[in-house]
């Protein structure tokens, strides 16, 4: 495993120890919903595209082959990210909203690059198997 990524998981299970332990009110669906999402992309943007999709809501489902392709095509993106705008230095939670008709939570996150330009983009989020996945 690389030190990233095991740095990156440490992160993520103190951060699951420390929610674990303090007597803090339970997070909204909302916010469960946005974390999801923002550790996802925070994921992407580290270097692990493979936890990225994992993060999809059809990862389990995928043919090895089309696994294959989304990952490459993941690390392009991120390549392109870090090129153009000098990677993704933050990303912030917005305000996330259910749609009913789609039965998906709308997150709404807030990239800031490197070259202090921003974009807020919207990700899909479905509850599945009591877990929120990105649609």
């Amino acid at each position: 495993m690389s030190h990233g990524l095991t740095r990156f998981l440490m992160v993520l299970l103190m951060g699951l120890c420390f929610c674990a332990c303090t007597s803090a009110p339970e997070l909204t669906p909302e916010e469960r919903a946005a974390a999801v999402a923002k550790s996802s992309y925070e994921a992407l943007y580290s270097g692990h595209p493979e936890l990225f999709l994992d993060a999809r809501l059809d990862a389990d489902a995928m043919p090895h082959d089309y696994r294959d392709q989304l990952l490459e095509a993941y690390r392009l993106h991120a390549r392109q990210i870090a090129e153009q705008h000098k990677g993704v230095s933050s990303i912030d939670f917005s305000r996330a909203a259910m749609d009913t008709t789609l039965n998906a939570m709308q997150v709404f996150l807030v990239f800031n690059y490197g070259d202090a330009s921003k974009e807020e983009i919207v990700v899909p989020m479905v509850m599945h198997d009591d877990k929120w996945l990105m649609k």
